[in-house]
């Protein structure tokens, strides 16, 4: 997961949106009526941060982007149609097609591997390590949950997790003797470490990076 990319379209969506309230406050434009005819793009930002923070899982950012454009051309009178007719089917199909592509919409599973790379998008997905080296990995909730389970796992001296939700949640549970370090950047949403391991230059450390867009990351032991 490339946070500076997920930062930089944060940072021009947010730039924009003030530079429009701004040009409004001035009579320049007019904002309600340009807020109305634009507000799809709102829906296209998230499908792509959708596919950014799981790449691999194209099909959900696919419908919210394709969705988000139908909007758009709608809101212009390019196409004339009401789209929230085409809505539920829509989400009926996508549904079928991301059960027969992930056979199953919540997981959990046990994991030996040093590296975990574990995402859930409109999904549950809780696994428990029990790695003799864990070094770290990505984690990605996307209206989801992510549940990682450490307390069975050993580092030899630190690992890193970089974390990723937008409108979802992970919870990370880990041994007493780990001293856990957050750089977690929360963009409304929240960061909640509940450790209480003593900062021991002899304790295992894990980092714990990443961003958080309207969700929540809970770390405890």
């Amino acid at each position: 997961m490339n946070k500076s990319i997920v930062r930089i379209i944060l940072g021009l969506g947010v730039i924009a949106f003030g530079i429009a309230a701004l040009l409004g406050s001035l009579n320049v434009i007019n904002f309600s009526d340009f807020f109305h005819d634009w507000w799809p793009l709102i829906v296209v930002t998230i499908g792509i941060l959708i596919f950014i923070g799981n790449p691999r899982n194209f099909l959900w950012p696919l419908s919210v982007v394709a969705a988000g454009v139908l909007l758009q051309l709608r809101q212009l009178d390019i196409v004339d149609f009401n789209i929230w007719q085409l809505f539920w089917p829509i989400v009926i199909i996508c549904i079928g097609l991301s059960i027969l592509i992930n056979r199953t919409a919540n997981h959990s599973n046990a994991s030996k591997k040093d590296v975990d790379s574990i995402s859930a998008v409109f999904s549950g997905n809780t696994t428990k390590s029990q790695a003799d080296n864990y070094k770290g990995g990505d984690l990605t909730a996307v209206f989801g949950g992510v549940e990682l389970d450490l307390r069975d796992a050993t580092i030899k001296d630190e690992a890193t997790i970089n974390v990723f939700a937008l409108c979802g949640g992970i919870e990370i549970k880990v041994p007493k003797n780990w001293t856990v370090r957050s750089t977690v950047t929360p963009i409304m949403g929240g960061v909640e470490n509940k450790t209480t391991a003593d900062k021991s230059s002899h304790n295992p450390v894990l980092i714990i990076s990443g961003d958080v867009i309207m969700g929540g990351v809970e770390i405890k032991q």
